[in-house]
């Protein structure tokens, strides 16, 4: 609207007589106005209110610059948090992997102690050094088998 106004110089002319003593001739829709004589006052009054628009012009884009400034800045921060936040969600993702690796580890020993549980005879029962050599047997072998599947997912780089 600024550039509009300050392109045409009957709106700019308008502006300087504004405030004056008008007449609207109704019949041709024409003002009239009484304007003082003085060429060289109404030029400079021209000129000022001129100024003035270039002015308020020269703002309007310094604040539309700087408000794509302030809107390129908030998509950046967004963009940032939406990484931060993946980056979190990595985190708890290999915690969960982890987690559920052990978890694996610790069922293998649980099903061999119920294989071992069933009514059955293996006549390792009647040894009593059997069930203890069992029992390390169960926690060596989830421990080994948690190492090597950790090891393997290191290997792929999951972890």
């Amino acid at each position: 609207m600024l550039l509009d106004l300050l392109e045409d110089p009957h709106e700019i002319r308008r502006i300087c007589i504004m405030g004056r003593n008008c007449t609207l001739n109704k019949g041709n829709n024409n003002m009239e106005c009484s304007v003082s004589h003085e060429k060289q006052n109404a030029e400079e009054e021209e000129e000022e209110i001129e100024m003035l628009l270039e002015n308020y012009l020269q703002r309007c884009e310094s604040c539309h610059g700087q408000a794509e400034r302030l809107l390129d800045s908030a998509r950046e921060m967004e963009d940032s948090i939406a990484v931060s936040l993946s980056s979190r969600r990595l985190e708890v993702s290999r915690v969960e992997l982890l987690l559920q690796v052990g978890t694996f580890c610790v069922a293998v020993g649980a099903l061999v102690a119920g294989i071992f549980g069933m009514n059955l005879k293996s006549y390792l029962e009647e040894h009593v050094l059997a069930f203890w050599l069992t029992t390390a047997g169960i926690i060596i072998g989830g421990i080994i088998a948690f190492f090597l599947m950790y090891s393997y997912l290191r290997a792929r780089k999951i972890f």
